[in-house]
């Protein structure tokens, strides 16, 4: 479902600025670059599709309204940029980018007051060289080993590959560590993919099927206009499961799919969710493009838990708080992983 949206939009603006060079050379009609229409096409754009107005209580109307007389004396593509940007910050959504494609205004992100920081209290090179004891890389983004004899470990990044070849490797990793009698899932790094990567690896976990999230998508120009709610559930699939005891790992730089992963495994009995708050944004997003050839990408889902409620910028608060310290880090240290080794040991 979800990606890594900057790898996207790299991908989307290079095809996108290629096709608006060779548009310069064919006849047709005059695109209206001006700074309103700009602003104007961006706020349409949402305004037909953005999924979450309702959640998020925001009145789209009255960003129009004071945000177009600003948009009209924008002189510079400078100021511009600020406009939308400040008509965005309103929807405080991590899915939510502007990419300029100039190195002179950067870019921009909603959920994060323009961007996202880089995270300070992980990083997978320690646990590689401190506290691993054996690991198998499947990919740069996957893998999985022992933290002791008996305590296993399994590290996703995303699931923005194949559904076969997670598929194939969760079974792997679930067969080598069958033995250990418990096992850390870590996603404190994870940035999205497939929800139904997802799920699939989350019912290797399963003892029995639940429901885990709910999901639906706009399918109409009135904010409220929506598909029929899609019901995600989990049950135990693949040629076993493990249901000995699992902690779940995530940071605020968990992500997305990363996130509707941690809906579902969060139902398993046996799975306790430790770490610090998720990043709070699941919906699908679409990329669409502006007159002056900025992308701006837009949620248009609608996704909530098992209880119905929207975690839309709030994020998963696991059930074990704890957060490492940048200097720890630098240290060689992970206390959180420390504690999750502890609580299975």
């Amino acid at each position: 479902m979800k990606k890594q949206i900057t790898l996207l939009a790299g991908i989307l603006m290079a095809v996108l600025f290629s096709f608006s060079s060779c548009q310069e050379m064919m006849v047709g009609p005059e695109v209206d670059n001006s700074n309103e229409n700009n602003f104007r096409q961006m706020w349409e754009k949402f305004d037909s599709h953005y999924g979450l107005f309702i959640v998020k209580n925001i009145d789209w109307n009255k960003v129009y309204a004071s945000h177009m007389p600003m948009a009209k004396a924008a002189k510079t593509d400078a100021e511009l940029f600020s406009v939308l940007s400040s008509a965005v910050h309103f929807l405080d959504d991590k899915h939510i980018n502007i990419y300029t494609n100039s190195p002179a205004l950067t870019d921009y992100n909603s959920g994060e007051n323009g961007h996202i920081p880089a995270q300070e209290g992980f990083d997978f090179k320690v646990i590689r060289e401190n506290y691993l004891i054996e690991y198998h890389e499947e990919s740069e983004d996957f893998g999985y080993g022992k933290l002791t004899s008996e305590i296993g470990y399994i590290r996703i990044e995303s699931f923005q590959g194949e559904f076969s070849f997670y598929e194939k490797n969760i079974e792997k990793a679930i067969t080598s560590l069958a033995s250990t009698k418990g096992i850390v899932f870590d996603i404190r790094d994870h940035k999205g993919g497939s929800d139904l990567v997802s799920k699939h690896i989350a019912s290797r976990f399963a003892s029995s099927k639940k429901l885990f999230m709910t999901s639906r998508k706009r399918n109409g120009p009135a904010h409220d206009q929506f598909e029929a709610a899609i019901n995600w559930f989990i049950e135990p699939a693949g040629k076993s499961q493990y249901t000995k005891p699992v902690i779940l790992l995530t940071t605020s730089t968990t992500i997305s799919a990363g996130e509707t992963f941690t809906f579902a495994m969060r139902e398993n009995a046996n799975v306790t969710h430790m770490g610090t708050t998720t990043a709070g944004a699941f919906s699908d997003v679409i990329p669409h493009q502006l007159p002056n050839g900025w992308l701006v990408t837009i949620g248009v889902g609608d996704y909530r838990g098992s209880d119905g409620k929207s975690y839309e910028g709030i994020g998963i608060t696991p059930k074990i708080i704890s957060e490492n310290k940048k200097s720890d880090v630098l240290n060689g240290v992970d206390k959180t992983l420390e504690l999750a080794r502890e609580n299975l040991e």
